[in-house]
């Protein structure tokens, strides 16, 4: 089976009751959907959720927090209910919960469960290229003891193209050379970025007047009401464009999903109108519409 990521831009929504008649309306079914877990939700609901998405055609990756993980009989359960359904890709993260449902209290436990259960599946790690509030420097290199077992990465949400671009640089040089979605926002209201600022490990940006963080880009906008990442996006693809662990965006959209065609046309028209380099190599963002 194969380990290469299959869109360039894929899309991270949460598990809500009216997604499946939401998402189609926005996004093609033939593109490329994440599915997060949170911990008042459980693994069930999005394994369901990935299910179902997988039933109308997209390339569903769900999200497994270890920690909300009752045990390797819940897991292989889980594990075979998408294995049924054709879901072939997984989103490994340790899970906000406090206290470990059982015994996967990371997601490093987790991945070698899953890969003994079966090595079918291709598993994406997380990466945090501003940091994370609840992990220390110290954890983070946990990353090189994930990355062998991993098909891919996606970055916590970041507001800053160069942080970016440090940050796979860093990795590149530690030896890590998976792919890397690259986690920006989609069009999405300042007020909740600003709620979920400190929960999604981007609280040191919110602190910033100035500079690239969160808080730099919004104010360059003078934009208070809402936080469009065109700009971000195409700086991001002005820096990695060509960088051979650049597999393409990861766009939370916080299921505000009536504004996200606005997004997509703006990627596309990056595509039709980016300029490389000499040497160096373009990745399509879309396929082509009609």
């Amino acid at each position: 089976m194969s380990k290469e990521a299959v869109a360039k831009v894929r899309l991270e929504v949460v598990p809500s009751a009216d997604l499946l008649t939401q998402l189609p309306a926005a996004f093609d079914t033939t593109e490329s959907v994440s599915v997060t877990c949170l911990p008042h939700h459980g693994p069930a609901r999005t394994v369901q959720t990935s299910v179902n998405l997988a039933r109308l055609g997209y390339h569903t990756v769900p999200h497994l927090a270890a920690r909300s993980i009752t045990g390797e009989a819940e897991l292989n359960s889980l594990l075979l209910q998408l294995q049924e359904a054709g879901v072939s890709e997984l989103f490994l993260v340790d899970g906000d919960r406090r206290t470990p449902a059982g015994p996967y209290s990371w997601s490093g436990e987790l991945l070698e469960a899953v890969n003994a259960y079966s090595p079918d599946f291709s598993i994406g790690i997380a990466g945090y290229p501003e940091g994370h509030p609840h992990l220390s420097q110290e954890h983070l290199s946990s990353l090189l003891m994930k990355a062998p077992l991993a098909s891919s990465m996606v970055t916590q949400m970041c507001f800053s193209a160069e942080a970016i671009s440090r940050y796979l640089r860093k990795i590149r040089k530690s030896g890590i050379q998976i792919p890397v979605w690259v986690g920006v926002p989609g069009p999405v209201s300042v007020g909740k970025l600003v709620s979920l600022g400190a929960r999604l490990g981007v609280g040191r940006s919110l602190k910033l007047a100035h500079g690239t963080g969160m808080a730099g880009a919004i104010w360059r906008r003078g934009d208070f009401l809402s936080y469009d990442s065109g700009r971000l996006i195409r700086e991001v693809h002005q820096e990695l464009a060509g960088d051979p662990l650049f597999a393409g965006f990861h766009v939370y959209t916080f299921n505000d999903l009536g504004r996200l065609p606005g997004l997509l046309d703006d990627l596309r028209a990056l595509q039709r109108t980016s300029t490389l380099a000499p040497g160096s190599t373009f990745i399509p963002l879309f396929p082509a519409k009609i």
